[in-house]
């Protein structure tokens, strides 16, 4: 059940960054996969951490790692040691990186990154 809730919030922002019309795409990294694609996927270059959704604007690139908000049922979801060493890695090239549990945390992401008013 998480896994369903953090499935909802990431499709709900999909849905507010196409209202938004700008230019994201998902990095799906996760899931449980049989061992000969996961080989295949990671001599492809598919790396564990990778945020789940980049945003390209104006020549720069943004990131934004989509964890399930504490519901009654379960605590919220928490950023992996991995990832965060990976977010380390963004944010040393030059990059943003965040973390997002709603829309409206993507909302004030996106404000504070300039991207929208």
């Amino acid at each position: 059940m998480p896994k369903e809730i953090e499935h909802e919030v990431q499709k709900a922002i999909c849905q507010y960054l196409d209202l938004q019309r700008i230019f994201y795409f998902a990095v799906p990294n996760g899931g449980h996969r049989h061992i000969k694609v996961a080989s295949k996927l990671k001599a492809e270059g598919v790396k564990a951490g990778i945020p789940d959704l980049c945003i390209l604007k104006d020549g720069f690139a943004y990131f934004i790692e989509v964890k399930r908000p504490k519901t009654d049922n379960s605590p919220k979801g928490r950023v992996t040691k991995n990832q965060i060493e990976v977010f380390g890695k963004i944010t040393d090239n030059g990059c943003k990186v965040e973390v997002a549990y709603s829309v409206s945390d993507v909302e004030e992401i996106l404000r504070s990154w300039r991207i929208i008013d």
